[in-house]
Parts: structure tokens; C-alpha cells; sequence
């Protein structure tokens, strides 16, 4: 095996590491320094294979244009303008607005609380996708526990186990979803036929196990701040005309693409359209206060995720060397052995992706794992093709709630938990992971496989 074999390799892994890390270095010979984030890390691993010669511009073309059903430019373009609505949705102040409206239905009952903000961080997350809900959510319930004086942990581990597993419930509720789906051409309305019923499985075993690990911890009775929710809403209209058009884009994708006539990705880009258009005319010349509200287009802006783009498409260069080495393949044609018992199979890959997730991130792992299920070494039926990318799917939001650097969520959760002096260390995480995930993982695995057994 030469050098330029095992390049990509080295190369994947350097990059998740400076993913993990995300460091501040020097630049040689000056007095700069350099971010090296998750939108550089990769986009420095395609530099260092290019210079080394083991990728050239086909290599790039391919990883930006994709092949074998997988189109990474039109994956990218879906997350960003549905990011949008989302982002543009969570400004107005609507989600803020109903997580209050929560908040009250407890009527101070802290063990109720701990219900409600799961089932409420389940059902935003059908609505939106996990990161908008961590991001939304994560203040709210810091500032509840800080007025109600109680523990804030047992609320948000609840919080964000419940967004990571109901993402996966939607083709868009997890860009980790978008790239297994398309790689197998399952549409918006087959892939909730599948992951409807493990979504729903795993929600209430993840809630089961979360109320005996947590239950004694939880106060029996709080305090409850006196907060108006309606003072969250900070543009009524903003929040009425864009869940229309929320609800309106999602009831479009679900339409077949032969009767519907355009990829989603043109459909979304519409929608998004429509969204900055109305954006634009509100806060800069119908909205009160216009000279205030005038850089709400910027700050709308400034929460999107743009490093996003540089992240999964240097990822997908990265894997489409590791492709063009073999590497794929090798792994394809150990895989294959397993697939012939179904069960087996289904719960072993979700197994597998959920723990390759919580140490190498979702996203590089979704990338990786979906390039050896399409490689002609890997020999299982078409069931078990379709099922060990389900569970895939799965595993992708799984692998979240083990550790914190599963997700990019995760990194960015407990950044925000920093910032307001609220602690949780990984080890903290990570226990209350594994004391839960792997009968969530298991449930749901066993839910998939039996729907594979009888829908196939």
C-alpha cells in the first residue's frame, strides 16, 4: 500500500480531530492566528491532498457534484434555504412564544416541566430541525431554572436528546438525513413511512429511561417566573406568514417529484425566496421602528449555518478519494457478511453508525458510511440495502446524544451553556448516553427491522 493510499485516510481523521478541536494556531512567521473551525478543517484536508497529489479536479468535481444519486450541491442548497425559514421563523420570537406558553401549562410542577419541555423539544423538532430547537431552547430553560432556582441539567439533557431523536422522524429534519435518503432515492413521504414508528418508539423509550434516571432530581414543586409569553413575539406577521409557508413548503415536498415537476432543492430555494423577499420588506419598510429593525436582515443572516457548505463539501471531496483508494469498498466487502439476517443486520448498523457518530460526527460519518453501502463490494439484497441505510439514518442522530462531539449541535449546546456559566463536562454527557441510548437504539432498531420483515 503506497502513500497515496493511505493519504485520505490520514487525512479523514486529521480532519474530525480539528473538528473536535477546532484550535487557534499561529500563522508562521507573522503574528496572526487562524480559526481552524468545522467550515476550515475540511476545506484544509482537500489543500493538503492536492498538494500531495492524491486527489486532482475530477476528484473535486465529483465531490461537489456528486455521483451515484448523492448530488452534494443540491444537499447543500436544501439545508440552507429551509434553514432560513427556519432561522427567519425562530427571530419573530414564535418558538420562544410557545416554549413559554409551556412553561405556564406546568403551573410550577417540576416533574411536569421535565415532560413538556421533551415532548415540546419532540414537536419543534418536527417543525423545524434539532439545531434550530437546541438554539431556541436552550436559553429558555437556563432561564426558567435560574428564576425557579432548580437544577438546569436533568431539563436540558431532556431537551436535547429529545431534538436529536425526533429529527430523524423527517427527510429534513437532520442534514445527516438528506444525504442517507437521496442516496437510495427515498422521497420526502417514504422516509417518514419508515422512520414515523422507530422515531415514535425511541421518544418514549428515550422519556422512560430519562424519568428513572432523573425523577428523584426533579423538584416536586417550583417557582414559576411571571413572563408574558406574548412579549416574546417580536413580529406578528413575520411569525404568521412564515409557518404558512412552512407548512406550505413541507406539504409540497411530500408531492411526488414526477407529478410535483422540480427537485426539492429548486422548491425550497423558492420558498426561501419568498421568505427573504418578505424579510426585506417588512423590517426595512413596513415593520414599527423600521431604522431600528433594519439590520434584522443581517442578524436573520448571521445566525445561518453558512460554514455548513465548506464543511460537508470538503467532506465529500475527502470521501470521494477515500472511494477512488478502495477504501470503500474494502470495508463494503467486510460489511456484506452480515447482511444476510435482517434483524441482525438492521440492529447491528445502527449499533455500529450511532457509535461511529459520537467519535467521528454525524456528518463525516453519514458521508463515509453511505459511499460503502453504494459500492458494488457490498453484496445484500435490495432490503438489506434499503435497511442498513435506515439505520444508518438513525444512527446518525443517535450517535448525538452519546458524547458531545457526535453533532455539531452538541459543540455548539455546550458552548451556550458555558457562556451563562452552566457546566457539563463530556464524561457528564456521555454517562447519561450510555445509561440511556442503547435501549433507545435498541428499541428502534428492533421497530425498523420488523417493519422491513413486513412491509418487503
Amino acid at each position: 500500500m503506497n502513500l497515496l493510499s493511505i493519504a485520505p485516510i490520514l487525512v479523514f481523521a486529521a480532519t474530525i480531530f480539528l473538528v473536535f478541536k477546532h484550535p487557534i494556531v499561529r500563522i508562521p512567521f507573522t503574528r496572526r492566528h487562524i480559526h481552524i473551525d468545522y467550515g476550515l478543517a475540511p476545506l484544509l484536508g482537500v489543500l493538503v491532498l492536492l498538494v500531495v497529489g492524491s486527489i486532482n479536479l475530477d476528484t473535486i468535481s465529483r465531490g461537489i457534484f456528486g455521483s451515484d444519486m448523492v448530488t452534494p450541491y443540491a444537499i447543500i442548497i436544501l439545508i440552507i434555504t429551509l434553514s432560513y425559514i427556519c432561522v427567519s421563523l425562530d427571530y419573530t420570537g414564535l418558538f420562544e412564544y410557545v416554549s413559554l406558553h409551556f412553561a405556564r401549562a406546568s403551573k410550577g410542577y417540576g416533574r411536569r416541566l421535565f415532560i413538556y419541555f421533551f415532548l415540546l423539544s419532540s414537536l419543534l423538532t418536527l417543525v423545524t430541525d434539532n439545531d434550530i430547537v437546541i438554539l431556541t431552547m436552550t436559553p429558555i430553560i437556563f432561564y426558567y431554572s435560574q428564576r425557579a432556582r432548580v437544577n438546569p441539567v436533568p431539563y436540558l439533557i431532556a431537551q436535547f436528546f429529545a431534538a436529536n431523536i425526533l429529527s430523524m422522524t423527517l427527510y429534513i429534519g437532520n442534514p445527516a438525513n438528506i444525504i442517507a435518503a437521496d442516496s437510495v432515492g427515498v422521497t420526502f413521504l417514504e422516509f417518514s413511512k419508515w422512520m414515523l414508528i422507530p422515531s415514535v418508539v425511541a421518544m418514549i423509550t428515550c422519556l422512560a429511561f430519562l424519568v428513572l434516571v432523573f425523577w428523584k432530581n426533579l423538584p416536586v414543586k417550583t417557582e414559576m417566573p411571571d413572563v408574558d409569553p406574548k412579549l416574546a413575539i417580536k413580529n406578528k406577521w413575520g411569525a404568521i406568514f412564515g409557518t404558512v409557508l412552512f407548512i406550505t413548503t413541507i406539504v409540497l415536498m411530500s408531492i411526488p417529484t414526477s407529478i410535483l415537476r422540480m427537485p426539492l432543492w429548486v422548491l425550497t430555494s423558492i420558498s426561501a425566496g419568498i421568505m427573504v423577499l418578505f424579510d426585506i420588506l417588512y423590517y426595512h419598510f413596513v415593520g414599527p421602528n423600521m431604522a431600528g429593525h433594519r439590520s434584522s436582515i443581517s442578524i436573520i443572516g448571521s445566525r445561518m449555518p453558512w460554514k455548513t457548505i465548506p464543511f460537508v463539501l470538503g467532506l465529500f471531496i475527502i470521501v470521494e478519494d477515500l472511494v477512488s483508494k478502495g477504501w470503500t469498498d474494502f470495508l463494503a466487502s467486510q460489511f456484506t457478511p452480515f447482511t444476510g439476517n435482517l434483524f441482525a443486520s438492521v440492529v447491528g448498523f445502527m449499533f455500529l453508525t450511532s457509535f461511529a457518530a459520537s467519535f467521528m460526527n454525524n456528518h463525516p460519518m453519514t458521508i463515509f458510511f453511505v459511499r460503502i453501502f453504494q459500492s458494488s463490494s457490498f453484496n445484500g439484497s435490495a432490503v438489506a440495502r434499503m435497511g442498513s441505510t435506515l439505520a444508518l439514518i438513525a444512527g446518525a442522530n443517535f450517535g448525538a446524544n452519546l458524547t458531545l462531539v457526535g453533532a455539531l449541535a452538541g459543540i455548539m449546546w455546550v458552548s451556550i451553556l458555558s457562556e451563562k456559566g452552566i457546566q457539563i463536562s463530556f464524561s457528564q454527557f456521555s454517562k447519561y448516553g450510555v445509561l440511556v441510548m442503547p435501549f433507545v437504539i435498541f428499541s428502534a432498531g428492533l421497530a425498523l427491522a420488523l417493519e422491513l420483515m413486513l412491509w418487503t
